[in-house]
């Protein structure tokens, strides 16, 4: 695994990132809630000898993540707190997050726990705003994970920061392509819809979906959006209407099923209709695929993504420790990983939807940190990224 390692980081060394904008870009590759989640992680493990004199030096970085118990923010919280372990950082969480304000307010206690950087996945447009605004006023670096900023002013104006490291996303409109040309080989031209909030950068998903269904020839019967508050209820009364109003509706494409949505709307379905009578093109995965794989529910789901928020602990690290990858922000892709039969299914739930397994070990997160390898830049962590599929985690699982 190390040798294979190597060789990756010296091909790596050789890659060049396109710049976009003022940043680098890697396109090749509340109110307080009362039931809010929120500790402190410790590392206990003794540094190694070889590492005595890098490792006198412990950050304290705060993670603002909606939750822990769907299947990737499961992922997340595990990636990150190994990868804190890996690096010696003081990881501290906010979980249980479902508007900008309450993003906001545990940005502002992490950091007045005395966290020196914040990575978030944003709830809205908006909790960029004012996480960017706080953090330039309290002179906190921040990253994003697994969003683009759609709102171009906002986009410009967290770009500007100079505390902004980077985010980091998917290509969306080239996975709900393939989502719907999956769907559409099936012969199902006849859709529901599962739409994201407005606000989110991931509603370009919601976009490419219309303009995927119209290329195929289909049709969107209708739609949906999915609430923001973490409720799952609704979904079930969507679902309903959509069979009882519309007969001849045979699939769904679905932008997020995230926070318990896929579970929800697929028992659901279950309930009304005949296995294979409507089935699922969707975002994310979800516990129960397998079943829906083997019973016919589902015709194929993009997911993986959650090891990304690796990649943005360390380009949040780097900057902590004082020694940036990048003069600028970054923009960093991360590959969708695709699941259409039961065999794909398994071997992703071994490898990838596994908080057990870790995809990157620890030698392989120090090695992307300049703190452990000076040699490291940002044509690496592209590298890193570039490379990730299923197969290449099956082949370099210890």
């Amino acid at each position: 695994m190390k040798k294979k390692f190597l060789a990756l980081m010296m091909v790596a060394a050789m890659a060049v990132v396109s710049v976009v904008g003022c940043g680098k870009d890697a396109s090749d590759n509340k109110t307080k809630d009362t039931n809010k989640d929120t500790q402190d992680v410790s590392v206990s493990e003794p540094p190694d000898e070889e590492n005595q004199d890098t490792e006198e030096v412990r950050h304290k970085i705060g993670v603002i993540l909606y939750g822990k118990d769907d299947s990737m923010g499961a992922a997340d919280y595990a990636y990150l707190n190994y990868a804190a372990e890996a690096l010696n950082v003081d990881i501290q969480w906010a979980l249980n997050d479902y508007d900008a304000e309450s993003q906001l307010a545990s940005a502002e206690n992490l950091v007045s726990a005395g966290c020196e950087g914040l990575l978030f996945l944003p709830i809205s447009d908006n909790s960029v705003s004012l996480i960017s605004d706080y953090c330039q006023q309290n002179e906190i670096y921040f990253q994003m994970m697994n969003r683009d900023i759609s709102d171009e002013n906002i986009k410009a104006a967290t770009q500007a920061n100079p505390y902004y490291v980077g985010t980091s996303f998917e290509a969306n409109e080239a996975a709900t392509n393939q989502l719907t040309e999956l769907m559409a080989a099936e012969g199902r031209l006849k859709y529901g819809v599962g739409k994201v909030a407005p606000g989110s950068s991931l509603s370009v998903r919601n976009t490419a979906f219309e303009e995927s269904v119209a290329q195929a020839g289909g049709t969107i019967l209708a739609d949906y959006t999915a609430p923001s508050d973490g409720s799952t209820q609704a979904y079930v009364t969507y679902i309903e209407n959509f069979v009882n109003s519309y007969p001849e509706m045979d699939g769904l494409l679905l932008s997020s099923t995230t926070g318990g949505g896929g579970e929800t709307i697929m028992n659901t379905l279950q309930s009304l209709v005949d296995p294979g009578k409507i089935k699922i093109a969707a975002f994310d995965t979800f516990e129960g695929m397998e079943g829906g794989f083997e019973d016919g529910w589902l015709t194929a789901l993009a997911g993986g993504i959650a090891i990304q928020c690796v990649p943005d602990f360390i380009m949040l690290y780097n900057a902590v420790d004082g020694t940036p990858l990048s003069d600028s922000f970054t923009v960093l892709y991360q590959n969708f990983i695709f699941i259409t039969n039961l065999e794909d299914c398994a071997t992703f739930a071994k490898y990838i939807d596994n908080p057990d397994h870790m995809i990157y070990n620890a030698d392989i997160i120090r090695s992307l940190a300049k703190r452990y390898n000076p040699d490291v830049t940002l044509d690496d962590v592209v590298k890193l990224m570039n490379d990730y599929s299923l197969a290449w985690v099956v082949e370099n699982a210890e």
